[in-house]
């Protein structure tokens, strides 16, 4: 977010900074973020607030929760959503949009005015109407009385469309062709702007033309040239002020009462205006006046500046949301621009938090007084001018006062004349100070920096020394000691700690002293430095390494010849700090490094030798390790299927069989052994140990198939059935042949009679045969049964 200041106006530039692709991802943002502050401090107040090439019209609805905007290439139309902060749909249209009219509270219905003769309204489905009218079109306004469409362009006829009949009414008949209109909201007067710079008025009612005014004179007065003057903006202040704006760049306020011009206001960029707008306040209205480098804002009370807002790229159209200071506007470039100025008035409801950004911008923003000097009390005491305290000379802040730059310099001339003359001093002595020390023999050593001189000496000193006892070639690449000193004087990481103070050594701290102190006993104690060649240092490392592999696998040995180790490695320590410290002098005796170089070769092959028994000793080791885990393993294993009443105990030993009839006496001892042993366990004075799986028993349980578990359901579903008919049904008994009723004289039952009827089957069965005899079938349906039917079955049947 950029902020300009403009006469004591700050403008902020909401649309600042530069836009990231949407491909982006979120890390690649936050790190870009990270980098880049112009990033970092951007706003994205409103989310894909951009056309893909130009945009042309922007506009907000009444209800003040949309925004419309149009641009191209190809034309399209957008709607953003302000409570959401984001777009809420667009649309693709075949020509470019001149004007939109949005004809309801919200984005459900627009009127929108296109290139090639095209009108087209749009509701929330999408396009609901199209049509064309008779000239090119160049601005339109709408009568929400009379719900006219008044349409101007290259001719003169001021073309009527009215919404509510939906047809062509009849045309005004003007004086020339026109470029603007508008329609008062109080009166609904509409006015036009022609080509030749007069303004006309009409009356919608009687339909006719009720006054001109005409600008193009009072413009070239003001000039003083004889030009072409066309109107191309106009804008209603109140119902009887207007503002005129011209072809030439000239602003013209106009009172409808009068033919002259109140003010005359020039842009001075000989560029046509293309949009005016007054903003309304309580301490003086302001004018809005936009042509295609600036937009200006000035009182309209006596045209004096207010402030300006200039983009690089040619503006095309503004808006001002309402009551509030933000501004939108289209321009030739994809990202539409987004304005904040907080003296026209509070930020939107839908992005309060712009207060709150802008005065935490004012007070972090500091005050510089290029012609005034601030100064203290004391230093008002040093110049004498404690009396001017309480005056306009002076001017209280903070702890001091500020002071005019041109009355601090006369007092301090006068309080302090040879202030001047000892300046002048000290600058000649520090310049022959430096010539001397440059001119100086430059000593064998590097000048000491002018930060950390003893960490840097005693650097030095350390390189210095480990470089002179290092002898040979080898030695001095062995050198760590000298090759880390000499690293941090010259590594440019370590650069500030020789540079700035803030790294500087209190050598007065209490945690230096403490490790001073430290450093001093360890000094004390002497070093124990051991140096050995590159032979044994691979050695060493070999060693290591085998020991750290084999660590697990040796036992008992390594621990029984820690000890005898351990002395010998301590005798051999001392035996070379003895020999390195004669040999850290520097007159070292020929027949010393002999011997040293000896018992280097002594101790190297006792090591070897060593090493060599360890190695054999954890060799055979894993040996016998080894051969035991094979004696242990089972040689296979034999799976075997079992009874439920059988246990595992009888295949303890499956590779042995062994005849029951041969005696004990007759077998070899080994058979005898098994014998015995298979005997116990009959008796069960075996151990679990020496029997497989522990002596347990497993069973295994074959799973039947689901159509077994359903036959066998079924079965016993029948079974139960059954049995519960068997319970239910009635069993024959003496009452039932003694409750049977005489049959009629013709029917003789003779062996009905003399035996029981058991079942009512067998009734039926009698009953059947009966009818045979009458020859009449038996009835196959209840409804069949006639009376003889009836008859002999009752008969038939028991009580």
């Amino acid at each position: 977010m950029e902020v300009s200041t403009v006469n004591d106006v700050k403008i902020y530039n909401l649309s600042a900074g530069k836009s990231l692709p949407e491909w982006m991802s979120s890390r690649a943002r936050r790190k870009l973020e990270q980098r880049n502050s112009d990033v970092r401090q951007r706003i994205q107040l409103i989310q894909d607030f951009e056309m893909p090439d130009v945009s042309s019209t922007v506009n907000v609805t009444p209800d003040g929760k949309y925004v419309w905007a149009s641009g191209n290439y190809k034309p399209w139309l957008k709607c953003y959503d302000l409570n959401n902060l984001s777009m809420k749909f667009e649309r693709g249209l075949d020509a470019e949009v001149i004007k939109l009219i949005p004809l309801s509270e919200d984005y459900s219905k627009v009127v929108i005015l296109e290139e090639e003769r095209w009108i087209e309204m749009h509701a929330m489905l999408g396009r609901y109407f199209r049509m064309r009218m008779p000239c090119q079109g160049r601005d339109m306004a709408l009568s929400e009385e009379s719900s006219d469409l008044y349409l101007v362009g290259s001719k003169s006829e001021i073309y009527r469309f009215n919404l509510e009949q939906g047809c062509w009414l009849t045309p005004f008949e003007s004086t020339a062709p026109l470029n603007c209109a508008q329609v008062c909201a109080e009166h609904q007067l509409l006015i036009c702007g022609t080509t030749n710079g007069v303004v006309e008025a009409w009356d919608h009612r009687d339909k006719t033309m009720c006054g001109t005014l005409d600008a193009g004179t009072g413009v070239k007065d003001h000039l003083g040239e004889n030009q072409k003057v066309a109107v191309t903006s106009l804008a209603f202040s109140d119902p009887l002020h207007i503002g005129v704006g011209t072809s030439t760049g000239q602003i013209l306020l106009y009172d409808l009462r009068s033919r002259r011009p109140l003010l005359i206001k020039d842009h001075n960029n000989e560029l046509p205006i293309k949009k005016v707008e007054f903003v309304k306040r309580e301490d003086g209205d302001i004018v809005a006046s936009m042509d295609s480098r600036m937009m200006k804002m000035w009182h309209e009370e006596d045209g004096s500046p207010m402030a300006a807002i200039e983009n690089t790229c040619p503006l095309n159209d503004f808006c001002r949301f309402p009551n509030s200071g933000m501004f939108f506007f289209a321009n030739e470039a994809p990202k539409m621009l987004q304005y904040f100025v907080p003296q026209l008035g509070p930020a939107p409801k839908w992005c309060s938090y712009l207060e709150n950004l802008t005065e935490e911008m004012e007070e972090t923003e500091t005050t510089v007084y290029d012609n005034y000097r601030f100064v203290t009390k004391k230093q008002l005491d040093e110049l004498g001018l404690t009396g001017l305290i309480g005056t306009n000379v002076l001017r209280a802040y903070m702890h001091g006062y500020f002071v005019d730059a041109r009355l601090y310099n006369k007092a301090q001339t006068q309080m302090q004349p040879f202030a001047y003359e000892k300046y002048k001093e000290q600058k000649i002595k520090s310049i022959i100070a430096d010539e001397r020390e440059e001119s100086a023999v430059k000593k064998k050593q590097e000048k000491l920096p002018a930060v950390n001189k003893a960490l840097a000496a005693r650097l030095r000193d350390e390189a210095a020394a480990a470089d002179k006892k290092a002898e040979t070639k080898k030695e001095k690449r062995k050198s760590k000691k000298s090759g880390a000193a000499s690293s941090i004087l010259a590594d440019d990481r370590f650069k500030k700690l020789f540079e700035s103070e803030d790294f500087e050594v209190d050598e007065t701290s209490e945690q230096f002293v403490k490790n001073a102190s430290i450093a001093a006993k360890i000094k004390a104690k002497g070093p124990t430095e051991v140096q050995e060649s590159e032979g044994e240092e691979e050695n060493g490392s070999d060693e290591d390494g085998e020991e750290g592999t084999s660590g697990s696998e040796s036992g008992e040995g390594e621990e029984e010849n820690g000890a005898a180790w351990m002395e010998e490695e301590n005798r051999n320590e001392n035996m070379d700090s003895d020999l390195e410290s004669v040999s850290s002098d520097e007159d070292v005796d020929e027949s010393l490094k002999k011997k040293r170089a000896k018992i280097r070769a002594t101790k190297r092959a006792e090591r070897n030798v060593s090493k060599s028994q360890k190695y054999d000793e954890r060799k055979e080791a894993k040996k016998v390790r080894k051969e035991q885990r094979q004696a242990s393993k089972p040689s296979k294993f034999v799976l075997h299927s079992i009874g439920s009443n059988e246990t595992t105990r009888k295949f303890v030993d499956e590779t042995v069989v062994v005849n029951d009839a041969v005696s004990e006496d007759s077998m070899a001892l080994g058979d005898r052994r098994v014998a015995t042993a298979r005997r116990d366990r009959k008796t069960k004075k075996v151990n679990d140990d020496d029997v497989p799986f522990g002596g347990r028993e497993m069973t295994f349980t074959i799973s039947k198939r689901d159509k077994d578990v359903r036959a066998e359901q079924a079965k016993s579903k029948q079974a139960a059935h059954v049995a519960e008919r068997k319970e239910v049904t009635r069993k024959p008994n003496a009452l039932v042949t003694k409750g049977l009723k005489k049959l009629p004289g013709n029917l003789n039952y003779g062996a009905l009679q003399t035996r029981s009827l058991r079942t009512v089957e067998d009734a039926a069965t009698l009953a059947t045969k009966e009818c045979r005899k009458l020859r009449e079938p038996w009835p196959m349906f209840r409804s069949d049964f006639s009376e003889s039917h009836s008859k002999c079955m009752r008969n038939s049947l028991f009580d």
